[in-house]
């Protein structure tokens, strides 16, 4: 994960840049299914992913206020961002990490909703390992930054699946890890769920060496 990227890349085994879109998927109504035999890009199979542990939003323009533990991501432009913390147990340190944020369409959608307008530009940047959020987290209190620069923009809009990373857990395995995602241009709202069709970001176990990102 880009995330714990201020760990792995010293030990020189990324091979992406930091939050470089690796792949960028349609979401066809067929795929919605909970079975690998259908070869749904987007499966999460039971006990081999990780739901954020934490959301919270912070403000530019109330740069003192904070949201506290919430249900839902928001962003808007210049203003609004969210973070969303993950905790990866020790047991999963020989594992692969993908990131990814799943972006259904709104008729895709059983059991969450979302509102969209804008031009889908989004930033992603991820805390240092083992400093995540809590509820005292604010603009002007965040978590430890990582040691990367702000990461080129990337481009979501609904009916897809990006994936933004995949990359050993060995460096998080243990800790917690954690980023921010904000946009310039962009007003999105969203209810995280991993019901029948889920929404919103997620952090997926695989063994071995990791499968091409446009086939996982």
């Amino acid at each position: 994960m880009r995330f714990i990227l201020s760990l792995v890349v010293s030990l020189g085994v990324v091979t992406a840049a930091p939050f470089e879109l690796l792949s960028k998927r349609a979401l066809g109504d067929h795929e919605w299914t909970r079975s690998k035999r259908d070869g749904c890009p987007v499966y999460l199979e039971e006990g081999e992913y990780e739901f954020p542990h934490y959301i919270t939003q912070i403000s530019q323009v109330e740069p003192d206020k904070a949201f506290g533990p919430q249900f839902n991501g928001l962003i808007t432009p210049n203003d609004i961002s969210s973070v969303f913390s993950f905790d990866v147990p020790e047991s999963r340190a020989d594992a692969n990490c993908t990131l990814e944020f799943i972006f259904p369409r709104q008729d895709q959608l059983k059991t969450s909703q979302f509102s969209y307008e804008g031009a889908g530009t989004f930033f992603f940047n991820g805390y240092l390992a083992g400093s995540c959020p809590g509820p005292e987290t604010t603009f002007n209190n965040q978590p430890t930054p990582g040691v990367f620069p702000p990461f080129p923009p990337i481009h979501m809009e609904p009916g897809y699946a990006y994936t933004l990373d995949v990359g050993p857990c060995t460096f998080a395995a243990g800790t917690c890890v954690a980023g921010v995602t904000s946009s310039n241009d962009t007003t999105f709202q969203f209810f995280q769920d991993k019901d029948e069709c889920p929404i919103g970001i997620y952090n997926a176990y695989s063994y071995g060496l990791p499968c091409p990102p446009e086939y996982c």
